[in-house]
């Protein structure tokens, strides 16, 4: 597993550090130097800073303050005084962008590559955008999510992944684009040599070398794009782009994992299909992955895919009589498909074509909209909605 130090990530971080190794420089730079303008003159070509800044930030009760300071003075003093980089990283105790709001604290250094770090790039290829403010600041992203279980799953991805994230306030509750700070959306684009272009929805892509990572990498993407743009059509999972080279490379991963499925293209559109069997396979796969990483929980979704398998486990699946079992339900109640479907594990295919037939009897009809589009029937022979 490859690990991102703290140095690798951006050369615009400015870090907090544990108040007992900032005493410990201290020390160390008047033990060695004397005097902090001795220490100065050796390091003020590199730190960039007036020697009023660096007086201030070695002054007594400095470590105290809401201050974060550049990470290239803490490392080139620590260099001068002989403190290893590795120590002066374990005791960061925050840090952020030079010029951010939102910082990260109790940081999990160094950042580990795992599955997680990869499906926050899918999300944020398949449902984010990237913004790319003025005035010298870095790009973000923004990832549009209606969802509040995948907007608090989305953050805690990167938290487990970074370390805890602060905002002004906790705006993603409500907000529905919760937004990855730039000191860490600065790492993804570095990592993969990405960039503003590479998230655009008609022309984003899997970077190449997350297609050749194992399977849980794999997994973790699949499960994103399935988050964010998969539609569970009973036994069937569903994943629709306008990005007919990107909907291929999912379609690509699937035949990597095993998974029976299935891709066409029409038009300016690429359509996965992951059959039933692959269905089975990948929701296997999932409950053992969920399991190691918490955060990659499909909520609702699970149940849905939970209710699509259940179709072919009951025995009314392939009785006779499907036809009279749907309308003696209607008898007792005005239902959907969606809700005939669920109440007998049918799938909603097999639902419609018996609806259709018993509309056209004049068995049924169309009593009215349940939301914006799905049609509530009811025993009778009258038409209240258009067909």
């Amino acid at each position: 597993m490859k690990n991102i130090n703290i140095w690798e990530i951006s050369d615009r971080i400015n870090i907090k550090l544990n108040e007992e190794f900032y005493k410990k420089i201290k020390t160390l730079v008047y033990k060695k130097y004397s005097t902090k303008r001795k220490a100065y003159n050796i390091i003020k070509d590199q730190i960039g800073v007036s020697f009023k800044t660096f007086y201030n930030i070695l002054k007594e009760g400095y470590c105290n303050e809401n201050f974060f300071v550049p990470l290239k003075i803490w490392f080139n003093l620590c260099q001068i005084v002989g403190i290893n980089k590795m120590e002066l990283q374990k005791n960061i105790i925050a840090y952020k962008t030079s010029n951010g709001p939102n910082y990260i604290s109790n940081p999990i250094l160094p950042i580990k590559i795992t599955p997680l770090f990869d499906m926050i790039i899918a999300h944020n290829i398949a449902d984010g955008t990237v913004i790319n403010p003025l005035k010298n600041r870095l790009p973000y992203f923004g990832y549009r999510q209606f969802d509040l279980f995948f907007r608090e799953s989305y953050i805690k991805k990167l938290e487990a992944i970074f370390g805890k994230l602060n905002f002004s306030n906790n705006y993603y509750l409500t907000s529905t684009r919760p937004y990855c700070p730039p000191v860490l959306a600065s790492l993804f684009f570095k990592r993969y040599n990405l960039n503003v272009k590479s998230f655009l929805s008609k022309s984003a892509r899997i970077p190449p070398e997350i297609l050749n990572k194992n399977k849980e990498h794999l997994l973790a993407v699949l499960i994103a794009f399935i988050i964010d743009e998969g539609n569970i059509d009973s036994t069937l999972i569903v994943i629709k782009l306008k990005n007919i080279n990107l909907a291929r490379e999912l379609y690509e991963i699937c035949k990597k994992l095993g998974y029976n499925s299935k891709f066409n293209s029409f038009n300016e559109y690429g359509s996965l299909y992951i059959l039933r069997g692959g269905m089975k396979l990948f929701f296997e796969d999932y409950k053992k992955i969920v399991k190691k990483y918490q955060e990659m929980n499909l909520g609702k979704i699970e149940s849905k895919i939970e209710q699509g398998l259940k179709i072919y486990n009951r025995p009314i699946y392939k009785s006779p009589g499907n036809r009279e079992i749907i309308l003696n339900l209607l008898k007792n109640e005005d239902l959907t498909v969606n809700q005939i479907s669920q109440r007998l594990i049918m799938t909603r295919q097999g639902v419609r074509f018996h609806i259709k037939n018993l509309e056209n009897q004049g068995s049924i009809f169309r009593k009215n909209l349940q939301g914006k589009k799905n049609i509530v029937y009811a025993i009778g022979g009258r038409r209240c909605l258009s067909a």
